[in-house]
C-alpha cells in the first residue's frame, strides 16, 4: 500500500513538473500572422499543440506552418468552447480551416460531429466540431483560418506529449544554430536539423559543415534520391523544392 502511495505521488509530481506531459502546447496566433509564411512555424507537427485563433469581424486570416517527415501522421481537431457565443454560431459562421500540403493538394475541414470534451488542466468545456487524420507528406504544410463572423476556434494538433518548439520567422527558421558537442555524444535533434528549412541548398551545405554534420539530400525538385540505409545521429538528409530546404530529417 506504501509503495503503491509512494507511487501515485511521483507521477503527480512528475505531471507537475511536465505538464507537457499531459497536455498540448498552446501557440495564440497573432493579428499579424495572416500568412503562412507569416504565421508560427511547428518544427515537429506530430507533437501536440493546441492553436488557437481569435476573430473580430469576418473576413479576417491567421495561419500557420506545420513540418513533418516521410512517415509522419497528420492529426489535426476543430474545437470550439463550449459556451455562447461560440456555441450558438452555426457551421456557416465558424472560421474556415483549409490544410495545404507540401505539393499544393488542398483539404477543407468539414464539420461532422459535436462532441462534448471536458480539458482537465485549463478546466475548460469544448465541444469536437471535426477530426483530421491522414499520412502525412514530407515537408511544411500551410493551415489557414479564415472567419466569417466575430468568434474563437481552437486546432488541436499533433498527438506527442512532449514539448515542442515554435519558431515565430522565416529568419529565425533560417538562422544556422550554433554549434553543440551534443550533436555528436548524443545525436543531432529534429529541432536543430529544422533549422535548415528555409535555407537554400548552398545555404544548408554550409550551415551543416560548420556544425560538423553529416549531410545528404534525400530528394530535390520531387525526385528521390537512393539512400543508404544505416541511420546515423549526426547526419541530416535534406528535401530540395526550387532550391530551398522544405523538410529536414536526422539520419
Amino acid at each position: 500500500m506504501v509503495r503503491k502511495i509512494l507511487l501515485t505521488a511521483l507521477i503527480s509530481l512528475s505531471l507537475l513538473a511536465n505538464p507537457w506531459a499531459s497536455a498540448h502546447q498552446p501557440v495564440v496566433l497573432q493579428d499579424t500572422d495572416t500568412t503562412a509564411a507569416k504565421g508560427p512555424l511547428l518544427v515537429d507537427a506530430t507533437i501536440s499543440f493546441a492553436i488557437r485563433a481569435s476573430f473580430t469581424k469576418a473576413g479576417q486570416t491567421r495561419a500557420l506552418r506545420a513540418q513533418f517527415k516521410e512517415g509522419d501522421q497528420l492529426d489535426l481537431q476543430y474545437l470550439i468552447i463550449d459556451k455562447r457565443p461560440e456555441s450558438a454560431l452555426k457551421a456557416t459562421q465558424l472560421p474556415s480551416v483549409v490544410i495545404t500540403s507540401p505539393s499544393g493538394s488542398k483539404v477543407s475541414i468539414k464539420f461532422n460531429e459535436r462532441t462534448k470534451f471536458f480539458e482537465p488542466y485549463s478546466r475548460t468545456n469544448y465541444l469536437y466540431l471535426a477530426r483530421y487524420s491522414a499520412p502525412a507528406q514530407a515537408g511544411i504544410y500551410s493551415i489557414t483560418i479564415t472567419s466569417r463572423t466575430k468568434s474563437a476556434i481552437t486546432l488541436a494538433i499533433g498527438e506527442k506529449e512532449i514539448q515542442g518548439e515554435v519558431v515565430r520567422s522565416d529568419t529565425a527558421a533560417a538562422a544556422c544554430p550554433s554549434p553543440d558537442s551534443k550533436d555528436a555524444e548524443t545525436g543531432i535533434t529534429q529541432a536543430r536539423a529544422g533549422r535548415l528549412v528555409g535555407m537554400s541548398e548552398t545555404q544548408s551545405q554550409k550551415c551543416a559543415q560548420s556544425l560538423n554534420w553529416g549531410y545528404r539530400i534525400a530528394a530535390r525538385d520531387g525526385e528521390m534520391f537512393m539512400l543508404t540505409k544505416d541511420y546515423r545521429f549526426d547526419r541530416v538528409s535534406v528535401y530540395i523544392k526550387a532550391d530551398k530546404i522544405f523538410a529536414v530529417d536526422v539520419g
